[in-house]
């Protein structure tokens, strides 16, 4: 009934189950069956309907398929700037998550995963986490102003777009699995503790590097290994991303995701939304930065007194920078 009812853009009973058959094939090795348990799938028909379930390999199932987008395993970074801005600041970052080690929890326990995989999220379901924040204030500084990277595209999932930060020991491994749709790319950078530990992506080994991005696509089956002779711990920072060429458009004639109604969604109301988001998060830090000048002042001004002259200040201030 769901390939009757609901439209591609929507989680439909059938394809999930499907989904479930081939990454529990693929994990243990069946790839026969896998390949199998796909073409069962694309070969369904329901009614007068045509085959529904549009995946294209059986190295790419997620839950929900959105037709006419571009499918690459690999994504060059470069179609997200920040990334960079993230790159080069890769170690304040791993401070700020070892700062914040204590939200760390059992990472997606439904997936096959030997040894230790643990995670915590700064942002989902388009809300930042506060209390996080306040404990990686550089982090969610340089992310904030870019997510959602969409804002007048109505999202496939209530998890469209997230930031994770992920951690392994050395030996853990989890097993493949895909996303939830095709139109989520992982920007996937490695804060610490590359050695060992690689990404497999639709069946290739990427060797993961400290302080450099690799962006894939989260609908190919993709899993990771931390080698037990590798590094002790790996900390990863994961932020997902919708599809560069995503747009209500796409959507075709779905008139709906799971959490919103395509056809009445208003992409001016959308990004006028995300104008007053900014210009308040603008104010937060306007703010902080007035309170930081407030505080630093009463100091150059007591260093000034106490040398009993004008310029003391500016040997104060150096005094401070170095």
């Amino acid at each position: 009934a769901d390939l009757e009812d609901k439209a591609e853009a929507q989680t439909r009973c059938p394809q999930i189950w499907y989904k479930i058959a081939i990454h529990v094939l693929a994990v243990a090795g069946e790839v026969d069956g896998a390949e199998a348990m796909w073409r069962r799938a694309i070969s369904l028909r329901s009614g007068e309907a045509p085959g529904r379930i549009a995946w294209p390999s059986s190295q790419e199932t997620p839950t929900v398929w959105i037709s006419g987008l571009q499918s690459s395993p690999l994504w060059t970074c470069s179609h997200w700037p920040f990334v960079k801005r993230l790159e080069s600041h890769a170690p304040a970052i791993l401070k700020e998550v070892l700062g914040a080690s204590d939200y760390f929890t059992t990472a997606y326990p439904y997936l096959t995963v030997n040894g230790s995989w643990h995670h915590f999220f700064l942002y989902r379901g388009r809300d930042w986490n506060q209390d996080l924040c306040a404990k990686m204030p550089l982090t969610c500084r340089l992310l904030v102003p870019e997510l959602p990277t969409k804002p007048e595209v109505a999202p496939t999932t209530a998890y469209n777009e997230e930031v994770v930060i992920f951690r392994s020991q050395a030996g853990a491994s989890v097993g493949a699995h895909c996303g939830s749709s095709n139109n989520v790319v992982n920007l996937h950078l490695t804060l610490d503790g590359s050695e060992g530990a690689s990404l497999r992506i639709a069946g290739r080994e990427h060797p993961l590097s400290d302080g450099h991005a690799l962006c894939f696509q989260d609908s190919f089956f993709h899993g990771i290994e931390h080698s037990s002779t590798g590094a002790a711990e790996r900390i990863s920072l994961v932020v997902r991303v919708m599809h560069p060429e995503m747009n209500n458009s796409v959507y075709g004639l779905s008139p709906r995701t799971d959490v919103a109604d395509v056809a009445a969604w208003d992409s001016e109301l959308a990004l006028a939304g995300e104008v007053q988001r900014l210009r308040k998060e603008y104010r937060l830090l306007a703010e902080q930065l007035a309170s930081s000048a407030e505080l630093q002042e009463p100091r150059s001004v007591a260093c000034a007194v106490a040398h009993g002259q004008q310029s003391a200040v500016e040997r104060c201030q150096l005094d401070a920078e170095g």
